[in-house]
């Protein structure tokens, strides 16, 4: 293939591209030491969310205090981690919070970034704001008012199992949800709110169920000092409940620690898994809820070892739809002591624990400061884990360690992730496309002065882009795309990661490379 029809096929998006390669100022690279720097400013950058991009890349959103206020922003980045949007983002909102609450982001079937957030505009609310690909907001300067009660609280974002964007949020002592047209206005006849008597019930999550459904789980408690248990309800397209009246019991033996409100995955058929821990004994349980609402595992779910020895906290859930296999990982200490350590869990469909009684420890235990964070996503076909070990209050280092099916370790060694230092609240998923990756996003810096960084895992335990070469958007293909990049980048390189052979310059040498590598 010649330049001349490369150059051809690409057209007018070629030009789209090359305005968006102006401001890409860092990429994932293949050092723990160096991770791209994906959002900054002159305060603190923190919670960010991550959703995926179908067609490649992700967008990321986060709360930025670098006008005065927490205001939530979102940019959208290619596969290499490069932002395409000029001025570090777009943001959604100006607001004049001082301190934070969670948010949500998520993406409808139209490709747009929806962030679903408070405001302190005229009065405290609810809003919901669509991000088009290109950076544009969709639903006005300040967004759709979802609710303007005074007592509003932790919204979320999710999305239907046909692509509608789905609202939710506490409200007074009451969980609320409520789809979204694609012009953000209402599209069920009033807000849904999710009640169990008398009880309190605040929001904890959302995920696509099948069709045209979401799921909703909550927590639930009857009085401020009593258990805290966690339910959940799927309604169809129109807000209608499909499960039980009274909602399903995911867990109800025993407490959640006050203040935990656990996330849960869909399983894509319309059921939901779920990771959560429990207070007397602090242990950690999976359940899975089939898309009739039933337990797979029984009431209150599976716990993820035989034993109670040691504390197990803070789980997570990744699932691999080909096997049916669920896999948790968690946070694991003995009691009155300064040992910690990590450990990951197998289950079968029917909630049989596949990795032995004991599970097994990914992060061994040891005499450290703190170990947190404990993180499971799959890598293609393989669980792969991560913790953030603490070995002096500051220090931080986060290693994933990869592992097949039957829970033989894939590498010879853990992979370092993160730089020492600080380490805050982690992001770690899956990536969309071929070839099959992990994105790590994490806080990095100081009060104040937190940044978001981030690193791409591979599946050999590398870090950095895919080895395809010529793939510049890492998509696992060389096509006009690419081409639109390095021409983008013409001319001095400046680190540029468009340099194909490393000489300092964006030229005729390195499209004869690109060329010569073209797949498409």
């Amino acid at each position: 293939m010649t330049s001349q029809s490369a150059n051809t096929r690409i057209g007018a998006a070629f030009i789209a591209t090359c305005m968006c390669c102006a401001s890409a100022l860092a990429q994932f690279t293949t050092s723990a030491a160096t991770p791209d720097v994906l959002a900054t400013g002159n305060n603190d950058q923190v919670q960010s969310k991550v959703v995926n991009i179908p067609t490649g890349g992700f967008y990321m959103s986060w709360y930025d205090n670098s006008a005065g206020g927490y205001d939530p922003w979102v940019q959208r980045y290619d596969a290499n981690g490069i932002g395409l949007w000029p001025n570090k983002g777009v943001r959604v909102l100006d607001t004049n919070f001082s301190s934070t609450e969670d948010y949500g982001l998520t993406s409808d079937a139209a490709g747009n970034a929806v962030i679903v957030t408070r405001s302190d505009s005229g009065s405290l609310k609810i809003i919901a704001q669509a991000v088009s690909p290109s950076g544009a907001l969709l639903w006005g300067a300040n967004g759709v008012t979802l609710s303007s009660t005074a007592s509003v609280n932790a919204p979320k974002a999710g999305r239907a199992g046909d692509g509608a964007a789905v609202a939710g949020w506490t409200e007074g002592s009451r969980a609320k949800v409520m789809r979204l047209t694609p012009e953000g206005t209402p599209a069920w006849a009033s807000v849904v709110t999710i009640s169990d008597g008398t009880a309190t019930t605040f929001l904890s999550d959302l995920q696509p169920g099948d069709g045209g459904t979401v799921i909703a789980s909550i927590v639930r408690y009857q009085t401020f000092n009593a258990a805290k248990t966690l339910q959940a309800q799927k309604f169809s397209s129109t807000g209608v409940a499909q499960w039980v009246s009274t909602n399903v019991r995911v867990f109800t033996s025993g407490s959640l620690q006050f203040g935990n409100f656990p996330s849960f995955i869909a399983d894509g058929e319309g059921g939901a898994i779920f990771a959560w821990y429990g207070t007397g004994p602090l242990q950690s349980y999976a359940q899975w809820v089939s898309p009739t609402g039933d337990l797979r595992f029984g009431p209150n779910g599976s716990g993820v070892t035989a034993t109670t020895t040691l504390e197990r906290v803070s789980p997570t859930a990744a699932y691999d739809p080909i096997l049916r296999r669920i896999y948790l990982a968690w946070n694991e200490h003995v009691p009155n002591s300064s040992i910690y350590g990590s450990g990951g869990q197998s289950f079968s469909e029917a909630g049989t624990r596949l990795w032995g009684e004991a599970g097994l420890t990914f992060s061994p235990t040891d005499t450290t400061y703190e170990e947190t964070q404990a993180r499971v996503a799959m890598l293609g076909e393989f669980p792969t884990f991560s913790s953030v070990r603490s070995p002096a209050y500051g220090s931080q280092m986060s290693r994933a360690y990869s592992y097949d099916s039957i829970g033989t370790p894939r590498w010879m060694a853990p992979v370092e992730l993160t730089p020492g230092g600080f380490v805050g609240r982690m992001v770690f998923m899956p990536t969309s496309g071929s070839p099959a990756g992990v994105l790590a996003i994490w806080e990095s810096g100081a009060v104040g002065v937190t940044d978001l960084v981030g690193a791409r895992l591979n599946a050999d335990g590398t870090l950095g882009l895919p080895s395809v070469c010529g793939d510049l958007n890492g998509d696992g293909a060389v096509t006009g795309a690419d081409l639109g990049l390095l021409l983008g980048g013409w001319g001095p390189a400046n680190g540029s990661p468009f340099d194909l052979n490393h000489d300092g310059v964006v030229n005729g040498a390195d499209l004869g490379i690109l060329l010569g590598c073209w797949t498409a």
